[in-house]
């Protein structure tokens, strides 16, 4: 059994590894005020429903369809994939519709639902969004707050402090020793690429041009002075596919009245587009990089946060670069213990696992390697090294002072 101070000295080391890899998932916007899955599930639908169709019988019983024909634990993302496999029925029949319920629905009516659900979700986590808070008999402590355009609620903070402390001067010991820092992320929006920008750190991410910019996968490759590199696995508000073929995909800015909208659209969420000719989609090129960024390198250092786990096709890749033979890949995960207990996958995966001992998680509870553990945990006190903000201060500060102690 490792001694905990050694598992402290380790989890040090590891995070400040000259060769880093971070996977951040939406719990790192939350403080921004971008709403987690649910909620933004939530007033997507909602704001489709009553902004967009109010009046329109068959769109509402398309969207009441989607609601209800997939499970209770159904994310947008999961509903707008049931969609695109409507669409796909739709496309392959001889009538080009598809009968559902009492209701015969065009491919192309379909096709614009999903574009709408696609345009709300893009502007939600564009100007921002925080749901109503609610006490424990259901009633409204604090009411919902909507960003809108010329009043978004978004916070780029907890962004700029977190770049600055990745790419800090305390760290600069290390900085010319190792490779670009990469970013892997599924959030949408654009406060990472903004952080580095505001902090002046020199990035790629897989876009030439200024503020209209088109995508290549070669445009990732680092420059001498590229400090950083952004693959967003879900693709971004920004994102934009003309409607015409063939066509780049595009980044533009939103108030542009060019490149035409019609027919286009936002670039969210791989398995939502699959409809689409799916050679014009960077997602298998974006997750290929992903692929081969885990494989490559020694002293590799995976630090995964505000990520919950549940993309089944991130976790099969984590899974197979970490059961490598020739892997050095070491586990860092900053992780919640929702109801006592880590993700499931995760919990499997340092328990479970020949790789075990290369899995840390920093937890509520303490410090994990592998199956031992938590170590330094606090009486009736959860840490908070697990947050975004917590992640950021171990950057910028160190380890508490309690667990250096222990160390030394």
């Amino acid at each position: 059994m490792t001694e905990a101070p050694d598992i402290a000295a380790q989890f040090e080391k590891h995070l400040n590894s000259p060769k880093q890899t971070w996977l951040l998932g939406a719990g790192v916007s939350f403080g921004a005020n971008i709403p987690l899955m649910t909620p933004l599930t939530t007033r997507v639908l909602d704001s489709t429903e009553s902004q967009l169709y109010p009046n329109d019988a068959i769109a509402l019983s398309a969207l009441d369809f989607l609601k209800t024909d997939v499970s209770d634990e159904a994310n947008i993302e999961d509903i707008l994939t049931h969609l695109g496999d409507c669409i796909s029925i739709a496309e392959r029949s001889r009538n080009d519709s598809i009968k559902i319920g009492e209701y015969v629905f065009d491919r192309s009516k379909l096709v614009e639902i999903h574009l709408a659900l696609l345009d709300k979700i893009a502007e939600t986590v564009r100007w921002g969004y925080k749901p109503p808070v609610l006490d424990e008999a259901g009633e409204i402590v604090h009411p919902e707050s909507i960003g809108i355009r010329g009043d978004p609620i978004v916070d780029i903070k907890g962004h700029a402090d977190f770049i600055a402390a990745v790419f800090g001067s305390n760290r600069a010991g290390v900085e010319y020793l190792r490779t670009p820092v990469e970013f892997f992320t599924t959030n949408y929006d654009t406060l990472l690429e903004d952080a580095l920008a505001l902090n002046q750190i020199t990035y790629r991410d897989g876009f030439i041009g200024g503020g209209v910019g088109f995508w290549r996968i070669e445009n990732y490759r680092e420059g001498e002075r590229t400090r950083a590199i952004v693959t967003k696995l879900h693709g971004s508000i920004d994102w934009y596919r003309p409607g015409i073929y063939p066509s780049p995909l595009l980044r533009i800015r939103d108030d542009n009245l060019y490149p035409k909208r019609e027919g286009g659209a936002v670039m969210i969420y791989p398995q939502a587009t699959k409809y689409l000719n799916t050679q014009r989609d960077p997602f298998a090129e974006l997750f290929q990089r992903f692929r081969h960024r885990l494989a490559v390198g020694t002293d590799h250092v995976l630090l995964i946060c505000g990520y919950s786990f549940g993309d089944e096709h991130i976790n099969a890749e984590i899974e197979q670069a970490m059961a490598s033979s020739k892997s050095q890949l070491t586990i860092l995960a900053f992780s919640d213990e929702p109801a006592n207990k880590l993700p499931k996958t995760l919990s499997e995966w340092r328990r479970n696992r020949s790789w075990r001992k290369r899995v840390f998680v920093a937890s509520p509870k303490g410090l994990y390697q592998g199956d031992e553990g938590p170590h330094f945990g606090i009486e009736n006190q959860p840490r908070d090294w697990w947050t975004f903000t917590g992640a950021t201060r171990l950057f910028s500060s160190g380890l508490p002072a309690d667990v250096q102690e222990a160390i030394q």
